[in-house]
């Protein structure tokens, strides 16, 4: 019997298969630590260079302006990317990656408070798109590839892959994974975090390890009370950014001017020296919390540096800003709720951020290989409680719910 017409197909899918999870590691790999570089130098220019806050004006113009352009990248983001995964959109330009890479860049550079994790997803999940649309690949290869590519972002940017992985497979619909998928996302995810570490030598926080006191009724009810806190945190947080941004989107005014404003906004608010420490990306502070209980202030202050940025158009993630916002705001707990200090900073740093991504397994993952494997049911726990008091919309306003996950009763 002659298979040869019948293996060289699936032949042919498998190398392309190989060839596209090779290539995903050693691009998005690649461009992450290219990013990470260039963070690294700008927080440290921006620092010695305050005045550079003084472009934010001009920012808030040239990214007004850009707005104004049909089919312009400044449109597009991780929402795009989700819309893209379950079918509701048309396919991602190119652009979108150098595009979201610069304008973070500069974001960063003159100061905003945004973070990295977007970004990086972005550049991903706009390179696989990018390949399968050369490659002619069928339409579900497509968005398995996506998804890959996301997950590779994201576990590069962190150095966490098996977060990555999960966070590719749980972005689009909460509480589905498409198993066809996991493949591509795994092997993605660890290939561009090898090549991050290893090829381009790129380093990553080091956090200390987490212990769990004795396990009682008042642990639980102590649980529960960290990620009610966290999960009205992270309402107040979502709202707040949804007020400001549909509020400017809506202001009767010119282009420039809107433009003109935003910068103004944020310019004078890190006049005030309650707002110093929220200039910028603000990783030089993400260990702080661990260390020190006294970080309610920088809580608060980043807290509104962030909706601000982000709500009046400036570009960059939302990972690091709510990383430093719940483990500040979750250690300030600690003469409160008698857990040891590097467990409450734990639990902030995880959960705010997973809850408002509706990613529990994410969570877990993330908080293992950050924090150690004691707390895992505790991150779980807490990210559940933080997705539902959140409301159904967090970050990301597009992701869809499986059926037989119960949706929360508010947006």
């Amino acid at each position: 019997m002659n298979y040869s017409n019948s293996l060289k197909p699936a032949t042919r899918l498998w190398l392309i298969r190989i060839c596209m999870g090779l290539s995903t590691s050693f691009l998005v790999g690649s461009a992450s630590s290219l990013f990470l570089w260039g963070l690294e130098k700008i927080q440290i220019y921006q620092t010695e260079h305050l005045a550079l806050l003084y472009c934010l004006p001009i920012l808030g113009v040239a990214f007004q302006y850009l707005s104004q352009i049909p089919q312009s990248p400044i449109k597009l983001g991780t929402n795009d990317l989700i819309d893209r995964v379950n079918q509701k959109s048309d396919d991602i330009p190119w652009s979108l990656g150098p595009f979201i890479l610069l304008s973070t860049w500069l974001s960063q550079l003159f100061g905003a408070s945004v973070g990295r994790e977007g970004t990086a997803v972005q550049m991903g999940g706009s390179i696989t798109h990018q390949f399968s649309q050369w490659l002619n690949l069928e339409e579900q290869e497509k968005r398995d590839w996506l998804q890959a590519g996301m997950s590779a972002g994201f576990a590069s940017v962190f150095g966490t892959p098996l977060a990555g992985c999960f966070f590719g497979l749980e972005i689009s619909k909460v509480g589905h994974i498409s198993f066809r998928s996991i493949i591509p996302c795994l092997f993605s995810a660890f290939g561009a975090n090898w090549v991050s570490l290893h090829v381009w030598s790129t380093n990553h926080t080091i956090y200390p390890s987490v212990f769990l006191p004795e396990i009682t009724m008042a642990f639980w009810a102590k649980l529960a009370c960290i990620g009610l806190f966290l999960g009205l945190i992270a309402l107040f947080y979502s709202r707040l950014e949804s007020i400001i941004s549909k509020t400017y989107d809506q202001l009767p005014i010119h282009t420039i001017l809107k433009g003109i404003l935003a910068g103004l906004i944020l310019l004078l608010i890190f006049q005030f020296p309650y707002f110093k420490e929220s200039i910028g990306l603000g990783s030089s502070f993400l260990l702080r919390p661990f260390e020190s209980g006294e970080t309610a202030n920088f809580a608060i202050s980043k807290t509104l540096a962030t909706s601000l940025s982000l709500g009046l158009g400036f570009k960059g993630g939302e990972a690091t800003p709510l990383f430093l916002i719940g483990a500040h705001a979750s250690s300030a707990l600690h003469e409160i709720i008698s857990f040891p200090l590097p467990l409450l900073a734990a639990l902030g740093f995880t959960c705010l951020y997973t809850g408002l991504a509706k990613t529990p397994l994410t969570s877990i993952a993330m908080g293992v290989e950050l924090f150690g494997q004691d707390a895992w049911f505790c991150f779980f726990l807490c990210t559940l409680i933080v997705m539902y008091i959140s409301g159904k919309n967090g970050i990301f306003k597009k992701q869809a719910w499986a059926n037989w996950v119960p949706k929360p009763l508010y947006e």
